[in-house]
């Protein structure tokens, strides 16, 4: 994952205040939206024509991030979100499954985030992925993720009597593995994973694999589980959204309001959408990279050109995420992976990735597995029709488990690169992070363009606040 360069991943900053926390209550943490917000269709309040001190356009993570800590300062904030949700990329789904399903993000990275806050304060379930595994391919062991041996080249480590050679410029990692004697039947499984969650070795650069692959020489002698590490992966049980909720409690916050243009200058501006027209002296934009991009809204006058060229440098990465259920748990007893896994990797199929999406839940007598993959061969997934993209993630669940016979009771998936409040998952490695949330006039505030997790994002609504904060104070 690739996180915006101007958010501080770590931070805590917009936590709940006690009066948030008092505007959720019971029925925020059942899942109720608490927001004042008028759905499409619904007549928008008079009162909605004031001047605010800040409109927001967005209620993702980001804009959400944004929108708590201005109203928890004080300031007269109005949301504007042209879903009938809010979330952004961030999409529980309730309905199609027997358990909540997650479209888009659905794990929160590590407990020092500044998401765990939220989940902590509303006091929320959650699993960490602990029983990983993973295998080259179907005549291949599968590999305990959390042990050393995940890191040993199965057919023994090259020989580098001089060191591993630095890359030069233009050469791929494939291509860089290939001048030092790695092939792909004798990558270790960490080295594997790194084309799951990217793109592939033959597109990334060489660099990106040169540390891993170090890593992995240094631990040839080394076997046995790994000392544990506080960093991990983590699912919230009931679904992700929950976390959302306070952030939005009690902000007037317009649904079905797409925004189509920004008037502005210094200290004022005018927002257009299809909910009517409003008016600020500061604006937060909390759209993704693609919309931006794309040029679905239009700024009066026209943004610097270098923003404007930014936005062009900006990439999203093809994601496959294709959601199946089944009956029952898949696995046989007799499964080397243990019954309650979280993910289970075979790295020559396509989609290679399968995760757990039900482990944890209480009372479900099914499973719901995640089939993942991204770059050129998620993009290859997304060409298929719809019914072949489920075959092909059906037939690794079926070599996986070792049940040819095993069917699903439903699938679901997502394209979030048709998606026209998205345009794209999340942005890849060659997208342009530098200089875009540099403000205009300190009327026009930038959050979550090129971030791709919600504490990121989340975080970049936190520092696009601040800064809003900030220049209002000097008016």
């Amino acid at each position: 994952m690739y996180d915006d360069e101007s958010t501080p991943t770590a931070s805590r900053a917009g936590a709940l205040t006690r009066r948030t926390l008092l505007g959720v209550g019971a029925a925020g943490a059942a899942g109720v939206l608490l927001t004042a917000g008028a759905r499409p269709g619904a007549f928008v309040p008079a009162s909605y024509n004031r001047m605010w001190d800040t409109i927001v356009i967005g209620a993702g993570a980001s804009g959400l991030g944004a929108a708590r800590v201005l109203a928890d300062a004080g300031k007269r904030v109005l949301v504007l979100e042209a879903r009938d949700r809010i979330g952004g990329r961030m999409w529980t789904d309730r309905t199609s499954m027997g358990v909540p399903i997650e479209r888009g993000a659905e794990l929160v990275h590590g407990t020092t985030v500044s998401t765990w806050g939220l989940i902590d304060q509303l006091g929320l379930s959650t699993r960490r992925q602990t029983s990983i595994f993973g295998r080259l391919s179907p005549e291949t062991p599968w590999i305990d993720g959390f042990t050393f041996e995940s890191w040993h080249f199965p057919l023994g480590a090259p020989s580098l009597p001089g060191g591993l050679p630095d890359p030069v410029d233009g050469e791929s990692a494939l291509a860089w593995l290939e001048r030092v004697g790695i092939t792909p039947d004798n990558y270790p499984i960490m080295l594997a994973a790194a084309e799951v969650d990217s793109e592939q070795f033959d597109v990334l650069p060489a660099w990106f694999v040169v540390d891993t692959v170090a890593a992995c020489l240094e631990m040839q002698e080394l076997s046995g589980p790994m000392p544990p590490e506080e960093y991990g992966d983590y699912r919230v049980i009931g679904g992700y959204s929950q976390v959302l909720q306070p952030l939005a409690a009690g902000l007037p916050l317009l649904h079905g309001a797409r925004v189509h243009t920004v008037e502005h200058r210094p200290g004022r501006v005018d927002v257009h959408s299809s909910a009517g027209s409003f008016k600020a002296k500061s604006l937060v934009v909390a759209l993704p990279g693609g919309v931006l991009k794309h040029g679905d809204v239009t700024f009066d006058p026209p943004l610097p050109a270098d923003k404007r060229d930014g936005f062009q440098e900006i990439e999203y990465l093809p994601v496959f995420k294709g959601i199946l259920e089944f009956a029952h748990p898949v696995l046989p007893a007799d499964h080397p992976v243990p019954q309650a896994w979280d993910i289970m990797t075979t790295f020559s199929k396509n989609p290679p990735s399968l995760w757990n999406g039900s482990v944890g839940t209480p009372g479900y007598d099914g499973e719901v597995i995640v089939a993942w993959m991204t770059g050129g061969k998620a993009q290859d997934l997304l060409d298929l029709p719809e019914a072949e993209r489920f075959q092909a993630a059906l037939d690794n669940i079926r070599t996986a488990v070792g049940d040819q016979g095993l069917q699903y009771v439903s699938a679901s998936t997502y394209d979030w690169s048709k998606d026209e409040f998205a345009r794209g998952a999340y942005p890849g490695p060659f997208s342009r992070r530098s200089g875009l949330n540099a403000p205009i006039d300190d009327t026009i505030f930038w959050a979550g363009m090129v971030t791709s997790t919600i504490h990121s994002s989340r975080n970049s609504g936190v520092a696009a606040a601040n800064a809003t904060l900030a220049a209002l104070a000097l008016r």
